[in-house]
């Protein structure tokens, strides 16, 4: 079987596309997994509503105190 020029030209077309597809596909599930890996370190004290980041990457239901008030939070909870 002969490939012709336009058969060619179609295949390399498909081949772009699902490529590109599947670049876009492994893109967003990388930003997704990103995204939710920082909003585990994203805290909100539970007075005075401060959103602030845990710097030390504590563990889940540890406490920590809020830099403006002072008030206990915990994380995760």
């Amino acid at each position: 079987m002969e490939l012709t020029v336009p058969d060619f030209v179609l295949a390399v077309l498909l081949c772009s596309g699902c490529a590109v597809l599947a670049m876009a596909s492994v893109s967003r599930w990388l930003h997704a997994r990103e995204e939710a890996r920082a909003a585990g370190d994203r805290l909100v004290c539970r007075l005075c509503l401060h959103a602030f980041v845990d710097e030390g990457r504590l563990p889940r239901g540890r406490v920590i105190d809020c830099p403006v008030c002072g008030t206990a939070n915990e994380k995760g909870g």
